[in-house]
């Protein structure tokens, strides 16, 4: 995982827990309600998302968990992770 100041490179994935909603993302470190913008960098495709929760928990390349609904505005579901930069 490569980490500067304000951007973050590593494993997206998906959680579908219930109570999640779309919009909120899992960061293991980021303060919630940090708004963080996710780019795919195979696609380039982005969204927005607003840490509200804490993870992911398994995997060290993982940086960050999407809501089911969110990941599937960047990639295939089938996909289960992407890489992607963090930006906040």
């Amino acid at each position: 995982m490569e980490q500067s100041a304000r951007t973050q490179l590593g494993d997206v994935s998906w959680y579908a827990l219930e109570g999640a909603r779309s919009g909120i993302c899992a960061h293991r470190i980021l303060d919630k309600g940090t708004v963080v913008t996710v780019t795919n960098l195979a696609t380039g495709r982005s969204i927005t998302c607003t840490v509200g929760d804490r993870g992911p928990y398994s995997g060290d390349d993982k940086v960050l968990d999407l809501f089911r609904d969110d990941f599937a505005r960047l990639a295939p579901l089938e996909e289960g992770v992407v890489a992607a930069r963090l930006d906040w």
